[in-house]
């Protein structure tokens, strides 16, 4: 007769138990699961229902959505993406390895200062960062957004490069960067691209092989033409301020010169406006001393002094050299002074007496032989 052990019929029923359980363990495990999700730092959670979103979850933590019914997409907002424009980076086989660098030509070539007749092409390589601004938008507005940027960055460039000239692009790259970077924000808003773009940054801009050689001609020309520039103005700068200087000093010395002529005619005016009023008071004696100082001045400036008589018949000559000598000989410049003086008033007398004869003629005194 088989014993029956009721422990093990016991442990049986449990396992079934157990068993009959265990799907509705696992469904609530599911449930549980797939109702709590996780938002990092930087993040934003798109929770979707049935395909459509319904909300932006951007708090850091732990959350609840509806299982199976919701999903919910994690977005990353502080992540900076990058794209490249004119080339593309070739990643090594490792981390240590150098990356290589692929050129893209028909992203290169761009004209400028297509506006004039003066239209050229350069080659530009730039880098556009951009973050998510908007989940909703990056996630379902746009189906290629990396390309999108890529075309709107393309047409962009383009419009804004025709506009300026070689010079400006190729040295002003700063400028051209920050007049890019709006354009490209406002038509990347009206497709609702959900993204921000950090910054615009121009990584190289060069010539085609065949322009560069006649640029950088036209280059030392200029740099040839600007030297001398600065050497003009330099010489400018030189000669001017001496010039005005020297100006300045005859300018001056005009203006003392006129003040001393104008003050010299004042002198003249009083002194003749004085020797004019000793005149009118006593006519002969001034007449008298007017002549004799005249003959000394006369006498002093020439050496041989011929005079005549009344009648031309007999010449006069006064050795001046030999009266200035002799009086060098015993006193010096004070006899020699004297001796001029007393020859002049020999012939002051002289004349004197000579118009006193005429006079007397004149009156019938004394017959004229």
């Amino acid at each position: 007769m088989e014993t029956i052990d009721l422990n093990q019929i016991k442990l049986q029923k449990q396992i079934k138990k157990i068993l009959s359980l265990l799907p509705v363990l696992i469904i609530l495990i599911i449930l549980i699961v797939t109702s709590v999700y996780k938002v990092n730092t930087g993040e934003a959670a798109v929770i979707t229902r049935f395909g459509s979103a319904v909300r932006v979850n951007r708090e850091a933590g732990i959350h609840m959505k509806i299982p199976i019914i919701e999903r919910a997409q994690k977005v990353s907002l502080a992540r900076r993406h990058q794209i490249e424009y004119g080339y593309r980076t070739l990643k090594g086989n490792s981390v240590m390895d150098e990356s290589d660098y692929a050129e893209i030509p028909e992203e290169q070539i761009v004209i400028v200062e297509a506006i004039g007749n003066n239209s050229s092409l350069v080659l530009t390589e730039l880098i556009v960062e951009y973050r998510v601004s908007d989940p909703i938008q990056y996630l379902y507005k746009v189906d290629d957004l990396e390309n999108t940027i890529r075309l709107v960055l393309e047409d962009t460039l383009r419009n804004t490069l025709q506009t300026v000239t070689l010079d400006q692009a190729l040295t002003d790259k700063l400028a051209i960067d920050a007049e890019i970077k709006p354009d490209i924000q406002r038509k990347l808003n009206s497709y609702e691209a959900g993204v921000e773009i950090i910054e615009v940054k121009t990584q190289n801009t060069s010539l085609l092989d065949s322009v560069d050689v006649a640029y950088r001609e036209i280059e030392k020309a200029n740099q040839y033409r600007n030297s001398k520039i600065e050497e003009a103005q330099k010489y400018t700068n030189t000669v001017v301020p001496t010039a005005e200087a020297e100006a300045m000093q005859l300018i001056e010395e005009a203006k003392a010169h006129r003040a001393r002529v104008i003050a010299q005619a004042k002198a003249d005016v009083a002194e003749f406006n004085a020797l004019y009023a000793e005149y009118v008071k006593n006519p002969e004696i001034f007449k008298e001393k007017i002549y004799s100082e005249s003959m000394q001045n006369f006498i002093k400036n020439n050496n041989i002094i011929i005079d005549t008589t009344s009648d031309n018949s007999l010449y006069k000559f006064y050795n001046m050299d030999d009266n200035r000598s002799s009086g060098r000989q015993t006193s010096g410049n004070v006899n020699e002074q004297a001796s001029a003086s007393g020859v002049t008033q020999d012939i002051v007398e002289q004349e004197q007496q000579t118009a006193v004869d005429e006079d007397l003629v004149e009156e019938g005194v004394v017959d004229n032989e």
